[in-house]
């Protein structure tokens, strides 16, 4: 009988993907912000920033929370924590 093999994703994972995407998306943004001319673009791109910041904020507040009760791999928390303190310029 056939079997298939997929490869599972985890949460911790997941969200180590979604911090360096975080990132990377906050330095396109500042970068957008220092050329910006419009006032409403600027608001929205301020306002997007900010959404994505709070968001890295929530993220390490989860991950060492995770790390404090010992859930999840230790390892991988610590590298989801790393990537949320990396700075974003």
């Amino acid at each position: 009988m056939p079997t298939s093999v997929t490869t599972a994703d985890s949460l911790i994972g997941s969200l180590c993907r979604e911090a360096e995407a975080s990132r990377q998306r906050c330095r396109q943004l500042q970068q957008c912000l220092q050329r910006c001319q419009d006032s409403q673009l600027f608001a929205r791109l301020r306002r997007e920033l900010e959404q994505l910041q709070q968001r890295r904020r929530d993220l390490l507040s989860s991950a060492r929370a995770w790390q404090r009760r010992g859930i999840g791999d230790p390892l991988a928390l610590a590298f989801l924590i790393e990537l949320c303190h990396r700075p974003l310029a």
